[in-house]
C-alpha cells in the first residue's frame, strides 16, 4: 500500500516515498517496491489538478513527483506583477533553444516552471479559453470527446470567477463560480483604456469578454487567475489546499526527477504495461523506485514529457537505438510537432507621464505598492503585467496591414491556418511598462512607456525535442525551428506594421513621445518611436524581427493526441498508443496549437482527464 507523509506536508526525503534501487542487490519485484494506485510525474499545471482530483477517493493512493521546489515559500509567486523576478531562478527550468538558423543562430530563452504549480506559478496569469473552433478542429481531426461543447463543462468546473463592476457587460452564465481556480478582472493602468480606443479607431472591435462560446475575436482587458485579494492562484494554490494536503492517501515529493518509467514486458502479455517509475535527486544520487498499481500519468510539460518518454524507451526506434535505449514502443511522433507562438519581439514606446506604471521601478513607489498589496490587497501589484490584448484575422478586409508609401514592398499573401472563420491568427498584447531585454535590463531612469507585441497564433513552423544524453539530469535539445515557414514571417511582418499604425492612431498617438532625447540614442525604442512608420520597409522589419523575436512561452503538441501511431503519441483518452497504464496530460498532448494562452486549457484538460481515469478504474 502507499506510504504517506505527515499531514499538511510536502516532503523531499525519497526514502519515505520510494524503495531504494541498488544495482548490487538482486532485482526486486515490483511487489516489493512501495506502491501507489496512481503515480503522477510532474507537479505542474496539470499534475496538481490530477493529484487533487484523484485523491478525492480516500481508497485511492496517489504519489505526485515534482522536480522543483514547493511553491509555499517562494514569495514572488504570490503577487502577479512579481513574475519577472522568478525568471532564471531555481523556480525556472531556464531552457534555451538550439541555435536557430532563421534567427541569426540565436539561442532563444524559454522559461518553464520548475516548482509546484509549474508554469501556472511562473507565468503572466492570463486566463483565456482560446477559440472554441480550436477544439472543434481537434474533434473533427480525430480527437473524439474534445470538442468545445465537451470541454466547456471543465472550464466551468475549474473556475471560481469574481464578477467586477469594471466589466458590467460580462455575461455571468459564461463563467464558473464554484471552482477552486479563482479568476477576476483586475485593475488596469490608464494606458490600457487609451490603447482600447485606438484599436476601435483602427477597426478592431471591443469585446466585453474573451472567454465565451462566441469566440475570442476583438480587443479587451484580460481576465486573470488572481483572487479577490490580489494573489496569483496557480494550480498549486487552487488544488493543493490545506484540506487536500491533509489527505492520508496523497503523497507529494519535491526536488525529485523521474529518470524513467518502468515496464512489464513479459512475453505472455500482448502489450507492455507501465508499472512504476525510477526517480532521483541528483545526477549521482541513489535511485528509488515506486510501483503504480493502476496508472502512471506524465504531466511534465511540452519539453520534459517527451524527454521522459524517450528515456523510458518510447519514441522513434532508430533514435532510441542510437542512444542505446531499449525500445519499449516505437512511436515516431514523440518529441515531434512542437509548436510555440512566435512574436515580433518587444516593441517599446515612450509615452507621456501618468499613463504607464514604470514609476514602480523606483524604490519609494515600489515599496508603497508592495505595502498596499500586503496590507490592503489593492494597488498595481494586484494587476496583470500584460493587461490587454486584441485578437484579429490577417484577412480582415476592414483593416489595412500594408505600408502606404513603400512601393518596393509587395502585397503579402498569407495562408489561412486558423481553426475557422471565427478564429484569429494574430494577437496584440500590451504591457504598461518598458520591457527591455525580456525584462532583464532596466529601462532608463525617468523614462516611461509601454511595450506591445504581436503573436502568430497558428504558426506553420514546427520544431522537435530530442535527447542530448541518456540522463534526465541533462536538458533535452529543443529545436524550435522558429520562422522556418515563410508564411509565419510574412504574418508577423504584417502584424508588426499594423502595430506601428496603432501607435500612430488617436488617441494613443497623442500620448506617445516621438521626439528624440537630446544626446541620447536608445536602440530598444526602434521602431516603436519612429515618426513615420510607413518609411520602414518590410525588409527592415524582417531584420528587426530576426534580432528581437521571442516566443510567447506557449510550447505544445510534442506528445500530441491523435488516431495514428505514426503521427501521434496518445489517443483521445490520453493513453499512450500501444502501452497500458500510461497517460499524458499536459500541453504536449494538444493535437495542435491553440489560438491564445493555453493555461486554462491545460487546467480543463486535467479536469477532464481525472474523470477519464476515474471512469477507467470503475470499469
Amino acid at each position: 500500500m502507499g506510504i504517506t507523509l505527515s499531514k499538511n506536508a510536502i516532503g523531499s526525503d525519497p526514502s519515505l516515498v520510494g524503495t531504494r534501487s541498488d544495482p548490487k542487490d538482486s532485482y526486486r519485484a515490483p511487489s516489493q517496491w512501495k506502491t501507489y494506485d496512481y503515480v503522477i510525474v510532474g507537479g505542474g499545471t496539470a499534475g496538481c489538478v490530477l493529484a487533487s482530483r484523484l485523491s478525492e477517493n480516500p481508497n485511492a493512493t496517489v504519489l505526485l513527483v515534482e522536480a522543483g521546489q514547493s511553491h509555499k515559500r517562494t514569495f514572488f509567486t504570490k503577487f502577479p506583477m512579481g513574475f519577472a523576478k522568478l525568471l532564471k531562478t531555481k523556480a525556472d527550468w531556464e531552457y534555451y533553444s538550439a541555435p536557430q538558423e532563421n534567427l541569426n543562430n540565436r539561442q532563444v530563452y524559454m522559461p518553464r516552471g520548475k516548482i509546484l504549480g509549474g508554469t501556472s506559478s511562473l507565468n503572466a496569469c492570463i486566463y483565456h479559453r482560446c477559440s472554441p473552433q480550436d477544439f472543434n478542429s481537434w474533434a473533427a481531426n480525430g480527437a473524439e470527446g474534445w470538442s468545445y461543447d465537451e470541454l466547456h463543462p471543465y472550464f466551468m468546473k475549474s473556475e471560481g470567477y469574481a464578477a467586477s463592476a469594471s466589466k458590467p457587460d460580462v455575461k455571468l452564465k459564461d463563467h464558473g463560480f464554484n471552482g477552486p481556480w479563482k479568476t477576476s478582472e483586475p485593475d488596469v493602468a490608464p494606458l490600457h483604456h487609451v490603447i482600447m480606443e485606438a484599436c476601435a479607431v483602427l477597426g478592431i472591435p471591443w469585446s466585453p469578454d474573451l472567454n465565451t462560446p462566441n469566440g475570442t475575436l476583438g480587443a479587451s482587458s484580460f481576465t486573470a487567475f488572481i483572487d479577490t485579494k490580489g494573489r496569483r492562484t496557480s494550480s498549486a494554490t487552487a488544488y493543493l489546499t490545506p484540506d487536500v494536503l491533509s489527505r492520508r492517501n496523497l503523497t507529494i515529493i519535491v526536488k525529485s526527477r523521474v529518470d524513467k518509467i518502468l515496464f512489464d514486458t513479459n512475453t505472455s502479455i500482448s502489450r507492455p504495461r507501465a508499472i512504476g517509475v525510477e526517480f532521483s535527486q541528483a545526477r549521482n544520487s541513489p535511485r528509488y523506485r515506486v510501483h503504480a498499481r493502476k496508472e502512471i500519468i506524465i504531466c511534465a510539460g511540452a519539453f520534459n514529457t517527451p524527454q521522459v518518454l524517450l528515456l523510458s524507451g518510447i519514441g522513434p526506434a532508430a533514435d532510441l537505438e542510437e542512444k542505446g535505449i531499449e525500445v519499449i514502443k516505437d512511436l515516431p511522433a514523440v518529441g515531434q510537432n512542437l509548436f510555440d507562438h512566435q512574436s515580433c519581439g518587444a516593441l517599446c514606446v515612450r509615452t507621456k507621464a501618468a499613463f504607464s506604471w514604470d514609476y514602480l521601478a523606483k524604490p519609494l513607489p515600489g515599496v508603497f505598492a508592495l505595502v498596499q498589496w500586503l496590507l490592503k490587497h489593492k494597488g498595481p501589484l494586484t494587476s496583470l503585467p500584460c493587461q490587454g490584448g486584441a485578437f484579429l484575422r490577417s484577412d480582415n478586409p476592414s483593416i489595412s496591414f500594408e505600408s502606404n508609401k513603400n512601393e518596393g514592398d509587395q502585397d503579402i499573401q498569407i495562408a489561412d491556418l486558423t481553426s475557422g472563420l471565427k478564429s484569429p491568427d494574430i494577437e496584440f498584447m500590451w504591457f504598461p511598462v518598458l520591457v527591455v531585454n525580456n525584462g532583464f535590463s532596466a529601462a532608463p531612469a525617468n523614462m516611461q512607456g509601454m511595450t506591445i507585441s504581436a503573436l502568430a497564433l497558428k504558426p506553420e513552423s514546427v520544431g522537435r525535442v530530442f535527447l542530448k544524453t541518456t540522463s534526465v539530469w541533462d536538458k533535452p535539445i529543443i529545436h524550435s525551428n522558429f520562422f522556418s515557414s515563410e508564411n509565419d514571417m510574412k504574418l508577423i511582418i504584417c502584424a508588426t506594421r499594423l502595430l506601428l499604425k496603432l501607435i500612430k492612431t488617436e488617441p494613443l498617438a497623442s500620448i506617445v513621445e516621438s521626439t528624440p532625447l537630446p544626446g541620447k540614442s536608445y536602440n530598444f525604442l526602434w521602431p516603436g518611436n519612429v515618426s513615420d512608420p510607413d518609411e520602414i520597409t518590410d525588409e527592415q522589419l524582417r531584420e528587426w524581427i530576426c534580432k528581437n523575436t521571442s516566443p510567447a512561452y506557449h510550447p505544445t503538441s510534442s506528445a500530441r493526441m491523435g488516431i495514428s501511431e505514426k503521427s501521434s503519441v496518445i489517443d483521445s483518452k490520453l493513453c499512450v498508443h500501444g502501452v497500458d497504464g500510461l497517460r499524458v496530460v499536459d500541453a504536449s498532448a494538444f493535437p495542435t496549437q491553440v489560438s491564445g494562452h493555453p493555461c486554462a486549457v491545460v487546467i480543463a484538460m486535467a479536469e477532464k482527464a481525472a474523470d477519464l481515469i476515474k471512469a477507467a478504474a470503475e470499469a
